[in-house]
């Protein structure tokens, strides 16, 4: 990707949630009363632009992640969820006079008996140890119906696919926001989950790294075909770790012509951006996709950005698998050293994605917050994009959750 290859965008729209109770989500004014006990500095500022997808004329649907968390580091780390009993939410609204309206909140839930799936980790291995409190002693138990979605679509009978970072994994949601499975890595069985779990994806996929899964799906125009990608490189980033400075993103592919018994039918590899080509300070381990659309057959339009918001960048890149290699039957894709940082990709035999850039953030500086994970394409040359405000957790100004339409200087479609 070449620092020159996006052109000018503007900013045409854009509409704020206004305050909004977290009763609207499913909690109680009793459970909220906790949660500010436990360090939740904010009870009206959900986030609901973790996943975003256009429905019709000014209609969206998006999603919520796993609630509000923040890391603490004593008595003993963990990660706090001051309301462990938030569970994800589908969300309905409309944009409209510069604002979003919520239509309809649907939370996920994993029974019959609408028994809420909660945005705990499933394990120690999916992330921090979770605790209610900063101060607490006890951790909390961890759940194996817990989801922390960051991206969904609809599918041609009603129902939804999603994605979650724990496991990683692939959900599919009924359209009353039943889970009816969830598609983990073949070592994550979610042994005590109340919904079907199939381990049919690559199993090296569980070496991701903390708080780094899958926070994107891109599905075709007949609803056949999914995309998702690792957000991240897999592997540790320790010091002496040759993951630590991967650009290697997996991209699978995934038939879903039946939604209940998909399948992955390739993989290929997507190279994240140069850190050059990011404001001075940014790490290759500081950049991530949190957001894909589908483009065309074999094209998708991808949202990178760095995780680092005081440096900040953020980029629309178009991806081109049509000339990548099919690495998901290669002995390599089943181990970390296609994450080798100094893995020479052509000696090995693999053709990466092409790419270029088609929106950089710095073209609309009014657009201040980089923390962007929701992208739906809108039409020819107009994407919708939204952000997610963490509910105004660990924050020294707290947003609002936004979306913005952007013009881009170049058609896409």
């Amino acid at each position: 990707m070449r620092a020159g290859d996006a052109r000018g965008a503007k900013v045409i729209g854009v509409y704020t949630l206004g305050p909004l109770s977290l009763t609207n989500f499913g909690v109680t004014e009793d459970e909220l009363a906790t949660g500010a006990a436990n360090g939740l500095p904010y009870t009206d500022l959900p986030s609901i632009g973790s996943g975003l997808q256009h429905l019709a004329g000014n209609h969206y649907v998006s999603i919520s992640d796993r609630g509000p968390t923040f890391t603490r580091t004593t008595p003993t780390p963990g990660r706090v969820f001051p309301l462990p009993y938030y569970t994800p939410c589908l969300v309905f609204f409309r944009a409209a006079g510069g604002g979003l309206i919520t239509q309809s909140i649907v939370p996920i839930v994993a029974d019959d008996a609408g028994t809420p799936v909660t945005g705990l980790s499933n394990s120690a291995t999916d992330d921090s140890v979770p605790f209610e409190s900063p101060t607490a002693k006890t951790q909390l138990p961890f759940n194996p119906n817990g989801l922390d979605l960051e991206d969904v679509h609809i599918l041609p009978d009603g129902s939804y696919i999603a994605v979650d970072e724990y496991s990683p994994s692939v959900v599919i949601i009924s359209d009353a926001g039943k889970v009816l499975t969830r598609y983990t890595p073949a070592s994550k069985t979610l042994s005590g989950a109340a919904y079907p779990v199939s381990n049919t994806l690559p199993g090296i996929l569980d070496r991701r790294r903390a708080n780094r899964g899958f926070e994107s799906i891109a599905v075709s125009d007949d609803g056949r075909t999914a995309y998702t990608m690792t957000q991240s490189p897999l592997g540790p980033t320790s010091a002496t770790s040759p993951s630590r400075n991967s650009r290697v993103l997996r991209v699978l592919e995934l038939d879903i012509t039946d939604p209940l018994n998909a399948s992955v039918t390739a993989e290929y590899v997507l190279l994240t951006s140069m850190t050059s080509t990011y404001p001075a300070g940014n790490r290759p381990q500081d950049l991530k996709v949190s957001s894909a659309a589908w483009m065309s057959e074999k094209k998708l339009l991808v949202l990178e950005r760095t995780d680092e918001p005081n440096i900040g960048g953020a980029k629309l890149v178009m991806v081109d698998l049509a000339n990548a290699t099919d690495v998901l039957r290669l002995p390599i894709a089943q181990t970390l050293a296609l994450e080798d940082a100094n893995l020479d990709l052509a000696s090995a035999g693999i053709t990466p994605a092409t790419t270029s850039v088609v929106y950089r953030n710095e073209e609309t500086p009014e657009i201040t917050d980089f923390k962007l994970e929701g992208l739906s394409i809108l039409n020819r040359n107009e994407v919708a994009i939204t952000n997610d405000n963490d509910f105004g957790v660990g924050v020294d100004v707290p947003l609002s959750s936004t979306l913005w339409i952007l013009r881009l200087g170049e058609q896409i479609r």
